[in-house]
């Protein structure tokens, strides 16, 4: 689990129309992938929270442009999991709670492997919540994993 916590990018922009098109164009022109995406809305800016197969180049391309990236260790660190009949929303939300871990923030990503759904979860600790997740056989994932599912689903 050495590739843990996954690293998310986290970009301010101006809640208006064409903003997230600015974003998602930069980054097909860089051919950078998206796994996972976030609209968190604030008023007048929003908050898009991204899970890239690259998030170190998808950062300097943003910044490149001139996008001002959220880097609080908040809006950089998350964990994803599988959500499965085994493994239902409940049981994760229930293991999380009973450890008096809160889940600050959540949203699923693009990922929809053989009827798993990958979930990106930002607690209020990180690498407790994946130890506990792994010991209680929940599937804990890395950006690895989810770069090999999403080729697999790209080919189906």
């Amino acid at each position: 689990m050495s590739d843990l916590p996954i690293t998310q990018v986290s970009v301010f922009l101006d809640n208006r129309p064409g903003s997230l098109f600015d974003v998602m164009s930069r980054l097909d022109q860089h051919e950078i992938k998206v796994f996972a995406l976030s609209i968190a809305d604030a008023g007048e800016f929003g908050l898009v929270r991204l899970i890239t197969e690259d998030p170190s180049q998808t950062a300097k391309f943003l910044e490149d442009a001139d996008f001002n990236l959220a880097k609080s260790k908040k809006n950089t660190e998350v964990t994803a999991t599988f959500i499965t009949e085994q493994n239902k929303l409940s049981k994760i939300t229930k293991i999380l709670g009973q450890e008096a871990i809160n889940i600050e923030y959540a949203y699923s990503s693009a990922i929809h492997v053989g009827g798993k759904i990958a979930l990106i979860l930002r607690t209020s600790n990180n690498e407790k919540a994946e130890q506990l997740l792994a010991a209680n056989n929940v599937a804990v994932l890395s950006l690895g994993e989810i770069k090999k599912f999403f080729q697999l689903d790209e080919s189906l």
